[in-house]
């Protein structure tokens, strides 16, 4: 088989270009792909690889957009793409009560979701051909147990986690794993807004995280881009359907 191909969506953002990095570093060519053609290009003259990476600009929510960019992605780096990272997402706070962002709700149902749906649904036709993929959604842990003012972000993440079963069910006989990382309390930028928008104060941020998290810390991006790299590599193809929570033992507590 040819040098192999990993597709990566939203990878201008904080995860993502750490994940692309990863990617690069293990030796696979990354097809970078983002709503963003200027970000993609300061990511692209940042970590360099100009031979292994390559960037497409590309809307998840817009099937055509998606078609678009799998043509570019074949013409310019070949057709042997065995992963798919479905990384690109967005937050955004909104309480039931407020009667307020349902429009905003909507459009992260669409990027999270929807997304994910529509880059799968192309790029997969590769790993079919090829009998061999490997398909890396990006949760929370927020999909798994809620969280107060950003039901449309956890309900995304939700149907995501059940995505990932459901195609992990069906694409499992093509010797194609499906599996999804579920990160808990992770500084990025996109949790600093969320954060920014409600009432937690910016000094008290650390100390409940390690109030609740056993290990004492933050998630960082590297910390899912480990992950990343383990799924993206894994030989077995038993390693299906598996959701990891990347939480720092959150959901076990402290006590």
């Amino acid at each position: 088989m040819s040098r192999q191909i990993a597709v990566v969506t939203g990878a201008a953002g904080g995860f993502g270009t750490t994940i692309t990095k990863t990617l690069l570093d293990i030796g696979y060519l990354v097809a970078a792909t983002d709503i963003s053609i200027q970000k993609l290009a300061l990511l692209q003259e940042r970590l360099g690889h100009p031979e292994s990476l390559a960037i497409f600009e590309m809307d998840v929510t817009d099937i055509a957009s998606v078609e678009r960019a799998e043509q570019q992605i074949t013409e310019t780096l070949g057709k042997t793409i065995t992963v798919l990272v479905n990384n690109a997402g967005i937050i955004h706070r909104a309480f039931c009560l407020s009667g307020r962002g349902l429009p905003e709700s909507v459009k992260v149902i669409d990027v999270n979701l929807v997304g994910a749906f529509n880059c799968t649904t192309i790029f997969v036709r590769h790993m079919a051909q090829q009998k061999y993929g490997r398909i890396i959604n990006i949760a929370s842990v927020a999909g798994i147990w809620g969280a107060a003012g950003s039901a449309a972000y956890g309900a995304s993440k939700a149907g995501l986690i059940s995505a990932t079963e459901s195609w992990g069910r069906e694409l499992g006989p093509l010797n194609i794993s499906v599996t999804a990382v579920a990160p808990g309390i992770c500084k990025t930028d996109m949790l600093e807004q969320f954060v920014s928008s409600g009432p937690m104060e910016s000094a008290a941020e650390d100390k409940i995280v390690r109030s609740i998290v056993p290990v004492g810390r933050w998630g960082t991006s590297d910390d899912v881009a480990e992950v990343v790299r383990f799924l993206a590599s894994c030989k077995t193809n038993y390693l299906n359907t598996a959701v990891i929570s990347l939480d720092g033992g959150m959901r076990v507590g402290t006590i």
